[in-house]
């Protein structure tokens, strides 16, 4: 079994987050709390199957922009927020001056392990010191003196798009407030496109996406004592036009109560047969929403670099000298 990313001290926030989330409509689960080891590999192999385009795109654009990236804002630096395998961090590693220092974080202590060990094969000369941390929350003396500047914090893996507006707001906010003049920010985002193909990306035929988000149930029986039945969820993705976004979540097979465990006395959470416990979203962007919304945070959009299929885009943003 793989290792839980919660520390002992995180437990009471860790329950406070989960319950919070379950009591809203619909009932949500906190992001944050999806991940331990397990997830982390099945989510590099969802990377890997044919629906899952929106990978592929990204990794196309920093192998042919990588270096352009880095002479842009000349980064002696890389912290890369959410870091997975740091395979893309290679990529751009690859045209810093050496020695460049990395920063992989993520909330998985053991996925930072195994990251620490490709990359110091792969890439001898870096200085890599991972920090584990949830970067959505405010960042250890490691992230906010790192060490050499300029600093180029990257967001890749779609992961802007399954924040909310609030948010994103407040991850935005915690950057420019962490960052200094001078310092770099390349985002990774889906565009806009054709509802079917960006449904389609997180419901791939091998059950893989399946897998991750009824695994997610398992994370929260074993970390936090909830009692979950995963066998009385199926797994739910659907388009919202609304809101310019895939919702993925598990649909409630019957009716059903599940029991989060709290002081004094545990809460009870009920679903309905049908309902939907949503476990993420992932919004789909148009360049200019992005250029305003970094823009109101202080930031300056240096470089659009779209794919030619119009599907994806990596953003470079810098905070003004």
């Amino acid at each position: 079994m793989s290792a839980s990313p919660l520390r002992q001290d995180g437990r009471a926030q860790a329950l406070a987050d989960l319950t919070a989330g379950l009591r809203r409509r619909p009932p949500r689960l906190p992001y944050r709390l999806l991940w331990d080891e397990h997830n982390s590999a099945l989510y590099d192999r969802i990377r890997e199957q044919p629906e899952y385009y929106l990978n592929r795109l990204e990794t196309r654009l920093l192998q042919t922009h990588a270096a352009d990236v880095i002479a842009d804002c000349r980064a002696r630096t890389l912290v890369e927020l959410g870091a997975g395998t740091g395979d893309k961090a290679l990529a751009l590693l690859r045209h810093m001056p050496a020695p460049a220092t990395y920063l992989p974080v993520d909330v998985s202590a053991g996925a930072l392990d195994h990251l620490n060990h490709r990359l110091r094969q792969r890439s001898p000369h870096t200085r890599v010191r991972p920090v584990a941390a949830d970067f959505t929350r405010p960042w250890p003396a490691a992230l906010l003196d790192p060490g050499q500047r300029p600093l180029l914090v990257t967001f890749l893996g779609s992961t802007l798009g399954n924040l909310l507006p609030p948010e994103r707001h407040d991850l935005l906010a915690l950057l420019a407030d962490s960052l200094r003049p001078g310092d770099g920010l390349l985002l990774g985002v889906p565009l806009l496109g054709d509802p079917a193909l960006m449904v389609s990306a997180y419901q791939d035929a091998a059950g893989l996406m399946e897998a991750f988000y009824l695994h997610c149930l398992r994370i929260l029986n074993r970390d936090l004592g909830t009692d979950f039945d995963l066998d009385a969820f199926a797994h739910h993705v659907s388009w919202a036009p609304g809101g310019q976004r895939v919702e993925i979540g598990l649909r409630a097979l019957t009716d059903q109560r599940v029991t989060v465990p709290g002081h004094p006395d545990p809460h009870r959470v009920a679903f309905v047969q049908g309902e939907v416990l949503r476990a993420a979203v992932a919004i789909r962007f148009t360049p200019g929403r992005l250029d305003d919304e970094l823009s109101a945070h202080g930031f300056e959009t240096v470089r659009h670099l779209p794919d030619p299929s119009g599907r994806y885009l990596l953003l470079l943003a810098r905070l003004p000298r």
